[in-house]
């Protein structure tokens, strides 16, 4: 398939430097790869306008008022059913051992989205961490979600985006996130994102515990993540493919 595309010279469409590197190392040559990151719907997902908000919200979806909410909202387990063997390139097992690690500290509570879970619910229910698992009927009522948290993990091994990415940053939430897809490219350590080592539990749940212990600093994270997701809006992106694929 390499060797078709680069003899009829298809431009390839990838999201990241990440994979675009793969891509290269395949044998399709670099100037077929464009880089496009995934765009956002800045109408859908937006910050909080007034912060007592996040309050009816979390009472609204049945949340602790009184616990750490932190979300993971993926599908990260092999298959559509109960997702009991884990999908290791989205670090389901990463994501448990850190929140073990932050549950010894914190009084947590976590919130889950996506199908597959079983593998992290089974985890969360084996060491007492309670947790709330919603499925949503439309892609749009996610934002509620990140709403309702105090920080999102993101504990993937390899990853194209992740839309959570995007989707925490328009929301205002403060995230920590292995250095993967476009996180790598768009995330700026200390800026607008904590970045840790996908395979170093102890550096994820120190960095996310630098979010939660440091308020200046999520808000400063959150403050230039907001201005940051701007050049990622549908329209933005929107114009960036006109430019590299169809002008």
């Amino acid at each position: 398939l390499a060797k078709e595309i680069t003899e009829k010279n298809i431009t390839i469409h990838t999201s990241c430097s990440l994979t675009k590197n793969g891509l290269i190392n395949l044998g399709i040559k670099e100037e077929q790869i464009k880089i496009v990151p995934l765009g956002i719907d800045l109408k859908i997902f937006k910050p909080l306008k007034n912060p007592f908000e996040k309050t009816e919200i979390k009472k609204r979806l049945g949340l602790p008022l009184d616990k750490i909410i932190i979300g993971s909202f993926q599908k990260d387990g092999n298959g559509w059913e109960d997702g009991l063997e884990p999908k290791l390139v989205k670090g389901p097992d990463i994501l448990c051992n850190a929140i073990e690690l932050l549950s010894k500290k914190y009084p947590v509570h976590i919130l889950l989205s996506g199908p597959s879970r079983g593998y992290v619910k089974n985890r969360l229910k084996k060491t007492g961490i309670p947790f709330t698992h919603l499925f949503l009927k439309k892609y749009g009522d996610i934002a509620d979600l990140y709403h309702a948290l105090d920080l999102y993990l993101i504990t993937s091994r390899t990853e194209g985006g992740p839309m959570a990415l995007l989707e925490s940053w328009a929301t205002g939430t403060p995230l920590v996130s292995t250095s993967v897809g476009m996180v790598k490219d768009l995330g700026k350590e200390g800026r607008n994102i904590l970045i840790a080592n996908s395979e170093n539990i102890e550096e994820i749940s120190a960095q996310s515990e630098r979010i939660l212990k440091d308020k200046s600093l999520s808000e400063k994270i959150v403050e230039n993540a907001l201005l940051e997701v701007k050049n990622y809006s549908w329209r933005v992106m929107a114009d960036h493919c006109l430019r590299e694929f169809y002008s």
